[in-house]
């Protein structure tokens, strides 16, 4: 059965065709049958405090053109919203969620309340015994014990994406009260600081979880030899792979309190056997995935979705 489907995105135009995981839902959702619809979120409106939006409707989708019409529409008449716009969450995130959260009909993903109470980087916390050792502070004192405890560490805002102000410091670094001091805003923002992972050097593992099932084959990021970072958008190499034991164990422990929370789709990452980052804004990953397996496999996300 036909679905109208929106997707709540960034501007269009700055899209990677070739790469956006976004792009690829929608056209995916095209082929199958669906009427999709796209927007940002400065198109929400409350009226009546009901939301209501300045959506297009795609009625032809393809690497040149899209043939769109603009429509007004109360959002309650749609069956499902994918909520897919970037991180930072910030305010205008903030109060894009509030204002879904007063729609009673469609299915949205992921969930406004859920994405309001969740960090990307904080949500692993709820693991203590699939993570790497931990620090969320803005303190130097603190900070610097840490690294002196454990030699080699990764510092990284709470709020960035795709590898941004990711650093590698090491005991006695020189560097070491400078990096801090722009990560922290001079110790005024709290950051996340883990001790390194040795196994980054053989990939960084990003595993797609649909309604807290794990797909089979998840994308290993390796890094460049001049860089620690596996992120694509920082020239990590792309390769498939199939979960092991460990990577099961880590998927089937947090299943159950994504499905609490609503969490239907999210990616997961994995660096040696633990769980680094819980990504449930847009995740990405699936054009890679479906280009190395030549599966269809967003087809099979949407189908499992609605």
């Amino acid at each position: 059965m036909a679905k109208s489907i929106l997707f709540i995105i960034d501007p269009i135009q700055d899209l990677n065709k070739e790469k956006d995981t976004s792009l690829l839902l929608m056209r995916t959702s095209i082929e199958i049958g669906h009427h999709v619809y796209f927007c940002s979120h400065t198109d929400i409106s409350l009226k009546s405090n009901i939301p209501h939006g300045k959506i297009k409707e795609i009625k032809s989708f393809n690497n040149e053109k899209l043939e769109v019409v603009e429509k007004q529409f109360n959002l309650n008449q749609l069956d499902v919203i994918f909520i897919r716009k970037d991180p930072p969450f910030n305010k205008d995130y903030l109060f894009l969620t509030i204002s879904l959260g007063l729609l009673k009909k469609p299915k949205i993903i992921n969930c406004p309340h859920a994405l309001q109470s969740h960090n990307e980087k904080l949500s692993i916390l709820n693991f203590p015994k699939l993570i790497p050792k931990t620090l969320v502070s803005s303190q130097l004192k603190d900070i610097t014990q840490f690294i002196a405890k454990y030699k080699q560490v990764v510092c990284k805002p709470i709020d960035e994406m795709a590898g941004n102000k990711i650093f590698l410091l090491k005991k006695n670094d020189p560097n070491i009260n400078v990096t801090l001091e722009v990560l922290t805003d001079n110790y005024s923002t709290l950051i996340m600081i883990q001790e390194y992972i040795p196994e980054i050097r053989k990939g960084d593992k990003r595993i797609i979880m649909v309604n807290g099932e794990p797909l089979p084959n998840g994308l290993l990021r390796i890094p460049k030899k001049s860089d620690f970072r596996g992120n694509l958008a920082k020239g990590g190499k792309a390769k498939i792979f199939k979960l092991s034991p460990s990577d099961l164990n880590i998927t089937q422990s947090i299943k159950p309190y994504l499905i609490e929370h609503n969490l239907n789709f999210v990616g997961i990452d994995v660096i040696g056997n633990y769980l680094t980052e819980i990504n449930i804004t847009s995740p990405t990953g699936l054009v890679e995935i479906q280009k190395l397996t030549k599966q269809n496999v967003a087809k099979t996300v949407i189908q499992s979705l609605f």
